[in-house]
């Protein structure tokens, strides 16, 4: 296969231009722009990549790893150098993939993986796993990516060029191994992943090795693991210390034994047991954190540490969080071992400290950036004198800056959606509204500046057994409020994040109690006097699309029309489409408890299936699926679209998009879903 040259001067050329741009302006994030737009943003705007994403910093903390997304190209993995802007580079790019996760393995060296993010596709792509130095140099594939083949060029740069006629299966491993985590001792290594399947194709073990990222030289790890090893904790010499196994109803976790031979069975429960501890992280002194109820079953999930010395001793409580789960990474310094503090998500992403440097040091930076919210990322935390800031807020979409500690000068580098105007986009508000049990709902209200009543879509969000709202910039919500749409996105009972009490008042109310919050806060805000009760739409994806489809059954006096995409239509169908790929322990352990029985609640799961009461829907629907859908295949979408028709409904808009999955990735697939939704809602809901 020829050699094909990166482009790397033009690469280089984006990335100077990028960075003069933006180098030193922080009064983004100070002073917005006054008003919004006389015309709305474009729909690619808010549906194309960032053009900076992730942000991960090598040991020394001296350089930053981005990933860069030029427009109408592929993503890019560049390197900038802290102290030295000019000389950033981008090392490596992909013809027809994009590289999606990049960590640093020591101070000279990184691995990648890849994913398809911009384009529509049914071929098999897996992650593969890729091996470069930071100066371009001693470029190796790793794992297989079941079709690609690299190409390095002259410069040291690489392109990867897929090609399903040749494959190098005989020098990389299979497509099965994924990165575990880098070996944190200086070398080379990092720790893979097996994932081992059945006859059936069905996961059912994780094996350990590694692997050294320049002669692909492989060492097992684990001679002796426990049976149905899910989750792997390594340490930072590369040895596992702790294992999570999963066996039908049953989860286990073990800790390696002191003498280092075989494992010590900790703690046995249930699948569905409250608050079960898992591991989060391990400090570089072997003091392992883990999340789980604590003392307080219910009431949210706690930071915990486990001493391994003392493993029958109690967990010691170190940080829970009123009205949330513990949700972050933790800092901890690589020296010592010492927990410095944690990043976290409650209202708002947050940062606690616990050493008095660090927190004064927060001070300092939020003191600079009085309008976002701050993240520091750093290494040798204690003593670096460059931090690198992530910072972000409702209107104004990640941005990265670096913060000198000596002279306390603030410089923004990089910003993600450079084309995103502040000044132009809603205020998101969090609020907390009672359900008509008293359950209290979080819930995110987007809103265009206006006094009046505003026609308001309901947003409904995927799962649903999952967080679903996120105070920073976000693309649906905002694009919706672009063209003068009020937003509510509640937080409705199931939905994970706000304790296990919350999370459970969800089982089996897939069609009802979940349905039922929505409505509720649909109604707050008519009360309230933000949404015009004569125009609301309610709209969602996978789990949103199917509540959408149950709320205007069961509430067609409350919406006037409903969008769906890739929802589901009917519960028993979860349990038997041949096309999906859910998993057997999810069907027989996890889903009866959680949606409902198919023997037992056969009934139940009847009488809040879309499809089986289809002739109850009479208002406009606009649906969508993907053709290869293997979350929530087609077949619910074509059967729900044949069951409205034969019932008499003329308004529903259907569109099917051959090549897309469980959402969208294609950018011509977001411009013509967004447009039709666009058109729809204008139809709908014009002023009378």
């Amino acid at each position: 296969m020829k050699r094909k040259t990166l482009g790397l001067q033009r690469s280089l050329c984006l990335l100077s231009v990028a960075l003069a741009t933006f180098t030193g302006q922080t009064s983004w994030a100070q002073s917005p722009a006054a008003g919004a737009a006389s015309t709305a943003p474009p729909i690619e705007d808010f549906f194309r990549l960032p053009q900076y994403f992730g942000g991960e910093l090598s040991p020394d903390g001296q350089w930053l790893a981005v990933i860069a997304s030029p427009e109408g190209r592929r993503t890019q993995l560049i390197v900038v150098n802290l102290r030295d802007l000019k000389s950033a580079r981008a090392l490596v790019t992909m013809d027809d993939s994009d590289i999606h996760q990049v960590h640093w393995v020591n101070n000279k060296r990184l691995v990648f993986d890849i994913a398809q993010l911009q384009e529509a596709t049914d071929k098999p792509t897996a992650r593969g796993l890729w091996a470069v130095d930071r100066d371009g140099g001693d470029f190796r594939q790793l794992v297989n990516a079941r079709s690609s083949v690299p190409n390095t060029n002259m410069e040291g740069g690489s392109r990867l060029a897929n090609s399903r006629l040749k494959e190098r299966s005989e020098t990389l491993l299979p497509w099965t191994w994924r990165l575990q985590d880098v070996v944190r001792d200086g070398s080379a290594d990092v720790i893979l992943r097996q994932n081992n399947y059945d006859g059936n194709g069905e996961f059912s073990s994780a094996s350990l090795a590694r692997i050294n990222t320049y002669s692909a030289q492989k060492q097992q790890l684990v001679d002796d693991a426990p049976a149905h090893v899910h989750h792997w904790l390594t340490d930072s010499a590369g040895k596992a210390v702790g294992a999570i196994t999963q066996e039908k109803d049953k989860i286990a976790l073990y800790l390696a034994r002191k003498e280092g031979s075989g494992w010590q069975l900790w703690r046995r429960a249930p699948r569905v047991e409250e608050g079960i501890p898992r591991w989060l992280d391990i400090s570089s002194t072997g003091e392992i954190y883990m999340v789980g109820a604590g003392k307080s079953p219910g009431a949210g999930e706690a930071l915990l540490l486990l001493d391994p010395k003392k493993p029958q001793q109690e967990l010691q409580e170190l940080l829970r969080i009123k009205d949330y789960d513990f949700r972050g990474e933790l800092v901890l310094d690589e020296k010592s071992g010492r927990l410095l503090g944690a990043h976290f998500e409650a209202e708002t992403q947050d940062s606690v400290w616990l050493d008095p440097a660090m927190k004064a040091l927060q001070a300092e930076v939020d003191q600079a950036m009085r309008s976002t919210v701050n993240q520091i990322l750093c290494r040798d935390c204690l003593n670096s004198d460059l931090v690198v800031v992530k910072s972000h807020s409702d209107r104004q979409p990640m941005a990265f800056s670096i913060y000198d500690r000596q002279n306390k000068s603030l410089k923004t580098i990089l910003l993600s959606r450079p084309w995103i105007k502040p000044g132009a986009m809603a205020a998101r508000e969090n609020v907390r509204i009672p359900a008509r049990d008293g359950l209290m709902l979080p819930t995110l209200v987007t809103r265009p500046k206006s006094s009046q009543p505003l026609p308001t879509v309901v947003l409904v969000h995927g799962g649903p057994f999952s967080r679903g709202n996120h105070w920073e910039w976000s693309a649906i919500p905002q694009y919706l409020a672009s063209r003068g749409y009020l937003v509510i996105e509640t937080d409705f009972r199931g939905s994970e994040g706000y304790g296990s009490s919350f999370e459970r008042a969800g089982w089996k109310q897939w069609g009802t109690g979940m349905v039922d919050d929505v409505v509720d806060t649909t109604r707050w805000a008519v009360a309230k006097g933000y949404a015009d009760a004569a125009r609301i739409c309610i709209a969602g994806g996978s789990y949103g699309g199917y509540a959408s489809m149950m709320a205007l059954i069961r509430y067609p006096e409350t919406f006037k029309c409903g969008i769906n995409w890739v929802g589901v239509s009917d519960l028993a169908l979860l349990y038997t489409s041949l096309n999906s790929d859910q998993g057997a322990l999810g069907l027989s352990y996890d889903m009866p408890i959680m949606v409902g029985d198919p023997k037992a609640d056969g009934e139940m799961l009847k009488q809040n299936s879309p499809l089986q009461q289809a002739a109850r829907l009479k208002q406009p629907l606009l649906m969508a699926y993907g053709a290869i859908d293997r979350r929530v295949p087609m077949e619910h979408g074509v059967k729900m679209r044949d069951a409205l028709q034969a019932s008499g409904n003329k308004q529903v808009e259907w569109v099917l998009y051959p090549e897309e999955g469980h959402g969208w990735r294609g950018p011509e697939t977001h411009k013509d879903f967004w447009g039709r939704v666009e058109r729809f809602l204008g139809r709908q809901m014009a002023a009378q």
